[in-house]
């Protein structure tokens, strides 16, 4: 017997989870597979984005994800030193997150980093972000999900795809029949193999290993004190250290020398050697990875998507890698329920890749560019602890280096000011484009960009204001009987909500804003068009 459902995805990762989560907010009828027993203990990513965390909260899950990760009353502290038994290089300091909990003052500085998002970078490992979106697909009625499934082969045609789908544990083979397939099955994707997508970028820019540890009485075993991130610059410990809670449990990504293999790595003599003494360390599990900045040549094949790292590798400097593949899964879910209920034009999903791709190569060459700074200061030696004034000369000129790097840890720039400019199905309003800068982000309602944060009330964002649909925003009375009808005729949805908020209506502009059903800004104007039809057809891709 053949099974059948509107939308297959393979690969139950942070991607594949946050893609069944938002088809299932959307009430879509969908199958996750994941080949794995079970989901990756390993915590791998640790920042989930402030634009992530608002994806998050449309579902109800960010405060689940905020309490999983290091408290949200710690401040944000993050060292690069020569080792953790040596000196400190350069440090910053972020404010906890509770401070992203007070009232937003209205009359504020909308440019201060604090009022950009109802959230700064989250720390929470991908172990535990996974978790949470994983109860959160059980508990969609039209969401489906299985551990060990492989897909083995698919064949599509122009009213859907054929998949064989295997059961690691007995050998069963199943047929399940779909309109759409979503690879979500990471950066050896089998799918994007299948139908012979290349790759283009850097590769194998460094390789590392992974080690996830738990040490109870590892802040005491240093003179620094509690951080989200420990960068050791010494050539023979270098790397990053993570940290998941109060400071007894890591993660040490350690930079393989050439031709050292992962296996090669005594984890706990790694562990002391960057403490420079011993503990006690109980190691949990390791894993190697390597960093690469490569892009698929195309995020579509008929009717069979790519998304996360099956589209786009990275090295996680920065943190971009799994929240730009969730963006992904966002901007995809809306078109593709669009096609499935029949109010999307034709080349509406072509904009998936038009959108996506630009984004890809801008995330992944960012996050090239954070990894070798980060690896250009990982050159050095005993120097960096260098007693007199040589030594004193020499880590100065060091720190003016590792200050420009920051935009490693604040990037708000890269995670919130990507844009879809030229996108066929966004409609510009001649403005210019605002400059993209890695660390500073710009509040902007310009069409093709992020519908900008404000809070509204204390607690309340303007995001709260937006549903599944497309939301017509209007910050003074007028009447849009007119849109409502011509929307409603087609079967394109749409909301209006009246927001009666002096600040608001001076970030946003203009009178009238159209928001995308993926928080992106489609259009604006202070009146309506007379050709509504047009309007509407533009932005639902029937062009």
């Amino acid at each position: 017997m053949i099974k059948e459902i509107p939308v297959l995805i393979c690969g139950g990762g942070s991607v594949g989870l946050s893609l069944a989560a938002e088809l299932g907010w959307r009430n879509i009828d969908c199958f996750v597979i994941e080949q794995g027993e079970h989901l990756n203990p390993h915590p791998r990513a640790n920042a989930v984005a402030n634009r992530t965390m608002e994806y998050y909260r449309r579902w109800g899950i960010d405060q689940a994800i905020t309490e999983a990760g290091i408290p949200p009353d710690y401040p944000a502290n993050y060292y690069w030193v020569s080792s953790l038994h040596g000196r400190e290089l350069h440090h910053i300091s972020l404010p906890p997150f509770k401070r992203m909990k007070e009232v937003y003052n209205s009359g504020g500085d909308i440019q201060n980093e604090h009022t950009w998002s109802p959230y700064l970078k989250t720390i929470t490992g991908q172990n535990e972000i996974e978790k949470t979106l994983l109860n959160y697909v059980h508990s969609r009625p039209s969401l489906s999900f299985s551990f060990d499934r492989k897909l083995v082969q698919f064949q599509q045609d122009a009213d859907g795809v054929t998949c064989e789908v295997k059961c690691q544990k007995t050998g069963d083979l199943e047929v399940i029949r779909c309109k759409y397939l979503i690879a979500c099955d990471g950066g050896r994707s089998s799918v994007r193999e299948q139908l012979d997508i290349g790759l283009t970028g850097r590769s194998n820019l460094a390789q590392f290993v992974s080690i996830y540890f738990n040490a109870p009485d590892f802040k005491n075993c240093h003179q620094f004190g509690q951080a989200n991130i420990f960068f050791p610059l010494h050539r023979d410990y270098a790397g990053f250290i993570l940290n998941w809670d109060g400071g007894k449990t890591f993660t040490y990504h350690l930079m393989l020398k050439d031709k050292q293999h992962w296996n090669d790595i005594d984890p706990t003599a790694a562990i002391e050697a960057v403490l420079g003494r011993t503990t006690a360390i109980d190691v949990i599990s390791t894993q190697p990875w390597t960093a690469h900045a490569l892009v698929a040549d195309q995020y579509r094949n008929g009717r069979v998507f790519l998304a996360g790292d099956a589209a786009h590798l990275f090295t996680p400097t920065g943190g971009f890698g799994m929240n730009t593949g969730v963006s992904d899964t966002i901007n995809l879910a809306w078109k593709i329920q669009a096609m499935l209920e029949g109010w999307g034009g034709e080349h509406l999903l072509d904009s998936y890749f038009l959108e996506r791709h630009a984004v890809g190569v801008r995330n992944t060459t960012e996050a090239a560019d954070c990894f070798d700074s980060l690896h250009s200061v990982m050159k050095f030696g005993n120097e960096l602890d260098e007693d007199g004034i040589d030594g004193d000369i020499f880590r100065e000129k060091l720190r003016q280096e590792l200050k420009s790097q920051e935009k490693l840890i604040a990037s708000s720039g890269t995670l919130l000011g990507y844009r879809y400019e030229g996108s066929l199905i966004v409609i510009p309003d001649g403005t210019p484009e605002p400059e993209d800068n890695p660390r500073t982000y710009t509040p902007i309602a310009r069409p093709g960009h992020r519908a900008p944060h404000i809070w509204l009330d204390e607690g309340v964002s303007i995001l709260d204001k937006f549903g599944a649909e497309f939301t017509l925003l209007k910050f003074q009375a007028y009447d849009t009987k007119s849109i409502e009808e011509t929307a409603a005729a087609i079967g394109f949805p749409l909301r209006v909500v009246l927001i009666n908020n002096n600040a608001a209506a001076e970030l946003y502009e203009t009178r009238l804003v159209l928001v995308r059903p993926d928080l992106m800004i489609a259009w604006r104007s202070n009146d309506l068009p007379k050709n509504l039809d047009n309007l509407l057809n533009r932005v639902r891709g029937n062009l």
